[in-house]
């Protein structure tokens, strides 16, 4: 057993390894050929690691949106002819963009080597004590790998990987595009699960890169402080709020320790974790930002050069539609009030902007509106609740609204000591259209993440629109930070504590994601992340299932068995019947998601004649049945459930083909 999960670990490590590779040739050259692209039009992106700042920049802002409708024309295929294409531009001038000198290395070689071996202590499966160790990051992930999946192996549109049913999905998914890429590409080393990770690395550079080059266009670096500011950047990635404190106050009222330090209320999650969890929303701000500022810089360019960066501009903006609609409804009221002002003063720059995301994102729209059953309006009104202790309706929305300001007081932390300290240090200049920017958005963010909420789910557009709130106040702090004066060293012992209790959150989150759990400690999500003799043996099976199975055909496991389920999305290549109460994600309708879930759950649970189990299996479109030693059934027979035969066995797994029940 030990040696078999063994080679499951390092099958986990040469797959990331190979997708952190890929990356390159993927994100980062082609990135760099747009950057030599724009030189030609006399947009100066200069050299080293400005160059490679801007390359990250621009294939997180442009590519995507592209990508989109090349792969639903040609197939991934296509997108490779462009990808390697722009690869070939940027290689012809390796100068432009590899960085002189040691100095910058210096710097850049530890973190990116910490930033990779975080990803891979929260994605690699490894076993401890003889069981699997799924991370905490698979209720996120199960639906990260699956639409990777999907993608890589259908192209676009893609059937929905949640809900066997005739139609495709109506998803943000541009962000997908290049996990899918990195598991088209990898030659069967690496899996779903491993391409997701890798472009999540490749993420989190870039959310780098766009915090690097809103500083240089605001002019929030002073002269000979670059190195300060960035240092300051980079520890800021790596803080938190103060949220730390407010978990004592949790396991004290419910005796429960949680494993993410934000589970205390509606959460607002700073850079790496936000990063590590959902990489699409956060690719989705990237876009947005890298709009405004190819917006910004077209302002002060030449005729040809301020046409290529308005189209840009729009493509930006279609990419961050087609990441995260939620982000998009954040950056839609800036863009409106941009819009209208330039309108005003008879620039065409945001309409032309504004008619390219149309055209670029109109096919996407066309599948949100097609594909997706939702009833009721996926926005409400909502005063942003201050614990998940309170209830949230009623007279007690007076109650979080006063409690409004400590609950970002203690969300922000040290980010909100160092917003009033710029604030008060009246360095702001209002002649900077990109400072003007970071004011317009971070107002915009609050006021929407304060008193809107998304109803599908789970309240993402509360959690996903503080971030540019967030930006904003990452970037202030670094500014009034970066000294001479004032400098970190010189701030009261306050603050630095609250520094220190942010980075410990980080640090908790990191941890937390793999060790905070049963049996050790009592949770939240005890039920759903407790460890699981069967895991291992489910993914052997699911593995065994994608080699041996035709790709279209249908495996139900227990939709029924937890709130959430996992291993099928995680390590599964065929789609399922339904995955779970949650199985609505990709526009399926609630209601038929539990129809079928009612159908199928006997089969389960209860001993059933074959030609019963066998009925309703087939009323639903499956092919095949998998049971587990988690199930009611296989519990209470000791093994699968009796005279059923297992097609592909392991010895806490067993799958059974429908049309082989009753013959």
């Amino acid at each position: 057993m030990a040696s078999a999960m063994d080679s499951l670990f390092a099958a986990d490590i040469i797959g990331l390894a190979l997708g952190l590779l890929l990356g390159i040739g993927w994100l980062l050259l082609p990135g760099v050929g747009i950057a030599s692209l724009f030189d030609r039009f006399g947009v100066d992106c200069g050299r080293g690691w400005d160059r490679l700042s801007w390359a990250l920049l621009l294939a997180v802002t442009l590519l995507p949106a592209i990508d989109a409708l090349l792969v639903r024309v040609g197939g991934m295929a296509l997108m490779a002819c462009l990808h390697g294409a722009l690869a070939l531009i940027a290689l012809m001038q390796p100068r432009q963009f590899m960085p002189a000198g040691r100095s910058g290395w210096m710097l850049a070689a530890p973190f990116i080597m910490l930033w990779a071996i975080v990803v891979a202590f929260v994605f690699v499966d490894f076993s401890v004590g003889g069981t699997l160790n799924q991370s905490l990051l698979d209720l996120d992930l199960v639906k990260h790998a699956a639409v990777t999946g999907a993608i890589a192996r259908e192209g676009l549109p893609f059937a929905d990987p949640f809900f066997a049913r005739p139609g495709f999905v109506g998803y943000y998914y541009y962000f997908y595009l290049w996990p899918a890429a990195l598991l088209w590409s990898g030659g069967g080393v690496i899996d779903a699960r491993m391409a997701f990770a890798a472009a999540d690395f490749w993420a989190g550079l870039a959310l780098i890169a766009l915090l690097w080059r809103i500083a240089v266009d605001a002019r929030l670096i002073r002269i000979g402080r670059e190195r300060a500011f960035l240092n300051l950047l980079l520890l800021f990635c790596v803080t938190s709020g103060a949220d730390l404190l407010m978990m004592v106050v949790r396991l004290i009222a419910s005796g429960k320790i949680e494993a993410q330090s934000d589970w205390w209320n509606t959460e607002i999650v700073f850079a790496l974790r936000s990063t590590l969890w959902v990489p699409h929303h956060m690719t989705a701000m990237i876009a947005a930002w890298g709009a405004f500022l190819l917006l910004a810089r077209a302002q002060h360019c030449a005729t040809s050069a301020r046409w290529v960066l308005a189209g840009a501009a729009g493509l930006g903006i279609a990419t961050c539609f087609g990441s995260s609609v939620w982000i998009m409804i954040t950056a839609a009221p800036i863009l409106v009030g941009w819009g209208v002002l330039a309108l005003r003063r008879r620039e065409p720059l945001l309409p032309v902007a504004g008619l390219v995301a149309l055209v670029a994102a109109s096919v996407q729209l066309s599948d949100l509106l097609s594909y997706r059953h939702d009833s009721g309006l996926p926005i409400a009104f909502a005063v942003r609740p201050f614990t998940v202790l309170l209830p949230e309706g009623g007279g007690w929305i007076w109650l979080h609204l006063a409690l409004l300001p400590f609950n970002y007081a203690m969300e922000f932390g040290i980010f909100l000591w160092g917003t009033i300290g710029w604030l008060r240090s009246r360095r702001f200049d209002r002649r900077e259209p990109v400072q003007m920017l970071l004011l317009a958005s971070a107002a915009c963010s609050l006021l929407i993440a304060s008193f809107l909420k998304s109803t599908i789910i789970n309240n993402d557009l509360a959690w996903r629109s503080i971030w540019f709130a967030q930006c904003a106040a990452m970037l202030w702090t670094a500014a009034w930070l970066q000294g001479p004066t004032p400098t970190l060293r010189g701030q009261p012992l306050t603050f630095r504590l609250l520094l220190a209790l942010g980075i410990a959150a980080v640090v908790w989150d990191v941890v937390g994601l793999r060790l905070i759990r049963p049996p050790w400690f009592r949770t939240s999500f005890s039920e759903l992340i407790s460890p699981r003799a069967d895991d291992d043996d489910q993914r052997r099976v699911y593995e065994r299932a994608a080699r041996l199975l035709p790709a279209n055909a249908v495996i139900q496991h227990n939709p029924a068995l937890h709130r959430r389920i996992f291993n099928f999305g995680l390590y599964g290549v065929q789609r399922t019947g339904v995955a779970d109460r949650e199985a609505n994600l990709f526009g399926a309708s609630q209601d038929a998601v539990q129809r079928r879930i009612a159908r199928l759950r006997p089969i389960f649970e209860t001993a059933l004649n074959p030609q019963d189990m066998r009925r309703r299996a087939q009323a639903e479109g499956i092919d095949h049945l998998l049971f587990a030693s988690v199930d009611p059934i296989w519990r209470a027979d000791g093994g699968p459930p009796v005279g059923l035969r297992c097609r592909i066995r392991e010895p806490l797994a067993c799958l059974v083909s429908v049309k082989d029940i009753g013959s």
